[in-house]
């Protein structure tokens, strides 16, 4: 149901995207906010978890640290240490900071999801606005085809900062694992 309403929401959100790019007094200032519109419904499509992955370090990060499953976690979301049987010392990263704080965590021990892992969007979210945007039918099967293409690979900070952004990306899951995240990241399993 979510899924639908998001798709739904995209699908207007293009028709008049398409509608004021095609005005002959075009103005920037209200593509622009129609884009980051289009850019944050976009960010809350409901992934399908066969397109959710799991870096192998991230892994033993977090089956060091908890029971919980990793994949019920996101952004803000609190993670309880309560697999530990000594304490640990791992960096703590705030906002987009290169250098994460080193903390030592204990059972028990708090702390938010996105201090030590990344959720990142194997391909961008930008790549796949942009391919929507030449789509020449706009209608629900079209939308939600390119949004199937998107995948998440939870990572650690760490990792992230090695990676680098956009670079060498593709609309192909298979290309941009092989091109940014192999030599970077081992996926897990």
């Amino acid at each position: 149901m979510k899924n639908e309403a998001i798709i739904k929401s995209i699908q207007c959100l293009l028709d008049e995207y398409k509608t004021e790019k095609a005005k002959p007094s075009l103005n920037k200032a209200d593509l622009g906010s129609l884009r980051y519109l289009l850019l944050q419904s976009i960010r809350q499509y409901d992934i399908p978890a066969v397109n959710h992955h799991l870096s192998q370090a991230a892994h033993s990060r977090w089956t060091e640290l908890t029971t919980a499953n990793i994949m019920n976690y996101h952004y803000r979301d609190i993670v309880v240490c309560d697999n530990l049987s000594k304490p640990v010392q791992h960096a703590l990263f705030n906002g987009s900071k290169k250098r994460g704080t080193l903390t030592t965590l204990t059972k028990g021990s708090k702390f938010h999801f996105r201090e030590m892992f990344h959720e990142d969007h194997v391909i961008p979210v930008s790549m796949i606005l942009d391919e929507m945007i030449e789509m020449q039918t706009i209608n629900y099967a079209s939308v939600e085809e390119l949004l199937n293409k998107m995948h998440i690979c939870v990572i650690l900070k760490k990792e992230d900062r090695k990676i680098g952004r956009t670079k060498g990306r593709s609309l192909s899951f298979q290309e941009t694992i092989k091109e940014v995240y192999t030599g970077n990241i081992s996926l897990y399993p």
